[in-house]
């Protein structure tokens, strides 16, 4: 099964990851800036930084898909 690529409003490719990075740079921020525990900051930036790992190689993943599609 071929993945599609998708398009949301008018952002694809590079830029829908580096919205969502900056995405997860604000969140992280903000949780950095609100959370008074400690342990609850490094909580949340670790989660934060899990999806944008997992975001990240979803990414590669498309590419690799994209790439190898074009070749057939």
């Amino acid at each position: 099964m071929a993945a599609e690529s998708i398009e949301v409003a008018s952002i694809s490719g590079t830029k829908k990851l580096w919205v969502a990075f900056a995405v997860y740079l604000l969140l992280a921020a903000l949780a950095w800036t609100t959370l008074s525990d400690p342990k609850f900051k490094y909580a949340t930036v670790a989660v934060l930084a899990m999806f944008a790992l997992r975001t990240w190689s979803w990414s590669r993943k498309q590419e690799r898909d994209d790439r190898d599609e074009s070749r057939d």
